[in-house]
């Protein structure tokens, strides 16, 4: 069994769609895909930090439907419904990284749509695109924060960069993880073996 702690506070965030960041606290999926930020400063996805807020992006997010499975269209038509205003963020969740893969079969990744939301053409994108560089898939314990908070968006926020710094500490003092330890316990060994066959 693995141990989970989250650090009292974090500033460090992962941009991530804010349709991903529901199915990980509907605790749907344990995963995540990366391969690069457009301006990382090595050009390929580092795992800065094990611990962090998840920075919920939209951007383009409603053309996005053809990268989801057909039955996660809702959600994503929901979340867009409760974007914040213009100008603001709101921060609900962090997680926890336990195990990073490289997936370097697309065909391993189409298996395992019953444990994700995305769809063909979205795993195909991510491995057609720059095909020399490895996908990392990212085994993570996603918990709900106590309380969103809700804070203005800094320009230092923008830009095609996977991670950022939030201003403020937010704290993730009685967090509640998505799913149990047993339940995440047996996801994650599952997975893990579905990665080795």
């Amino acid at each position: 069994m693995v141990t989970f702690m989250l650090p009292e506070t974090l500033t460090v965030a992962l941009k991530e769609w804010a349709v991903v960041q529901r199915s990980l606290l509907e605790g749907h999926q344990l995963m995540l895909l990366r391969k690069g930020g457009i301006i990382e400063e090595t050009g390929d996805f580092d795992l800065k930090a094990t611990e962090f807020l998840i920075y919920p992006n939209y951007a383009h997010e409603t053309e996005r439907l053809g990268d989801l499975q057909p039955c996660f269209g809702q959600w994503l038509r929901e979340e867009e419904a409760r974007r914040p205003p213009a100008g603001f963020v709101r921060i609900e969740a962090a997680a926890q990284v336990t195990d990073v893969v490289r997936v370097d079969n697309r065909e391993t990744m189409v298996k395992m749509s019953p444990q994700h939301i995305w769809s063909r053409q979205f795993i195909d994108g991510r491995y057609d695109w720059e095909p020399y560089k490895p996908i990392f898939l990212l085994l993570l314990r996603a918990y709900a924060l106590p309380e969103p908070r809700v804070l203005p968006m800094l320009s230092s926020y923008g830009g095609c960069r996977s991670w950022i710094e939030i201003a403020e500490p937010i704290s993730t003092v009685g967090a509640a993880p998505a799913v149990s330890d047993e339940h995440f316990d047996r996801r994650r060994e599952l997975t893990r073996g579905l990665l080795k066959d």
